[in-house]
């Protein structure tokens, strides 16, 4: 929450509530006749299992009693590199947001230049770090919310990608397409060899890959 919300806010220049969320403006242009019913499962109800599920791990650590172990120190360090992490691509992609001029058509620096979506990646490894602390006790049944999440956010991303393609000027999509075959989608990792660039369309990994073969 320290993280998330002024990080939101500051995107959104403190101009509450101003600017719908892109994916459910398209998906009420998609379906104009049923969005007021589809609006209801996909974006209100949807949530709540969500919500649900990606805190099952504090009702295991607040119900099994036991003493902290290494496991727990380990999900602490993965929590807190979490954070470290989407903090700092936070910071990274806001300044280079405001650049006038901006360096490069893509942000390809810093933490940026190893991961496609650090940003993604911080909050994925807090929230499996955050599990952790439940299968330490054993409690493994508890990551179905986790991996829930990450489903959620693997289309997220693959939607955030295809529309970046598709609303930029070509000079800047061909730049982003040699960013996506020489740059792993989300796990930090060193730079690809460069591929000619090939007619298909981007799939997403979520391991290191070295194009979209």
């Amino acid at each position: 929450s320290a993280r998330l919300t002024p990080s939101y806010f500051r995107r959104e220049e403190f101009k509450f509530g101003q600017r719908e969320d892109w994916r459910y403006s398209k998906m009420a242009r998609d379906f104009p006749k049923s969005w007021w019913l589809l609006s209801f499962f996909a974006v209100g109800l949807a949530q709540q299992p969500m919500l649900v599920g990606i805190s099952l791990p504090a009702y295991t650590a607040h119900f099994v009693a036991a003493p902290l172990s290494w496991a727990d120190a380990l999900a602490a360090c993965g929590c807190v590199a979490g954070l470290a992490c989407g903090f700092v691509a936070d910071n990274e992609l806001r300044r280079y947001m405001l650049a006038s001029p901006r360096p490069s058509p893509v942000l390809d620096s810093g933490i940026w230049r190893y991961s496609r979506h650090p940003n993604y990646f911080g909050e994925q490894l807090w929230w499996w770090s955050f599990a952790g602390f439940a299968v330490g006790l054993g409690e493994w049944w508890t990551i179905a919310g986790t991996a829930f999440n990450s489903v959620v956010l693997a289309t997220v991303t693959v939607m955030t990608e295809q529309r970046m393609l598709k609303n930029w000027e070509a000079s800047r999509a061909d730049k982003y397409r040699e960013y996506m075959r020489t740059t792993s989608v989300l796990i930090p990792w060193f730079k690809f060899g460069k591929k000619k660039s090939r007619a298909t369309p981007p799939r997403l990994s979520w391991v290191p890959s070295a194009g979209f073969e």
